[in-house]
């Protein structure tokens, strides 16, 4: 079971990890270990907390990727994602949101925001390692790609 923390204090944070469903934050977190990214991940069950994690922690200055689930209490993943995309030297980071929404308005904010992708619930593990695997093979052009 997850606790909320994948990486040891001190660590430097490559993924972070927002997802209230411990489910399938478990089952990326097991996806990361296979490609050796197990020790840099930051799991958080809400926006308000990764958001306040991105402005304190000096460790998450050099993140890879974020996995955003848009469905969050207290700070919706939306709003984190528009939060992460106007805020310097977070504004490039990669971010995956996972949603079963279908909601086209949402999902073109999303796009609209410069989202390299979308990981559809209920999760699959098949979906996450193909995510996983685009993250580190897809071109820097913005384009938003339904991982399944």
């Amino acid at each position: 079971m997850n606790d909320g923390v994948a990486n040891p204090i001190g660590d430097m944070v490559r993924v972070l990890v927002v997802e209230d469903n411990v489910d399938d934050s478990d089952l990326l977190v097991r996806q990361l270990q296979k490609i050796s990214f197990s020790g840099s991940v930051k799991v958080v069950p809400d926006g308000a907390e990764a958001w306040d994690l991105l402005l304190s922690d000096q460790s998450c200055l050099d993140l890879v990727a974020i996995f955003l689930d848009l469905k969050l209490t207290t700070l919706s993943g939306v709003k984190l994602l528009r939060k992460i995309k106007a805020r310097s030297g977070l504004c490039d980071v990669p971010v995956f949101v996972m949603t079963s929404s279908n909601d086209p308005d949402e999902l073109e904010e999303c796009s609209r925001l410069g989202v390299r992708g979308y990981v559809p619930k209920p999760v699959s593990y098949t979906a996450f390692a193909k995510a996983v695997a685009d993250l580190f093979h897809l071109p820097s052009n913005r384009h938003l790609m339904r991982v399944e």
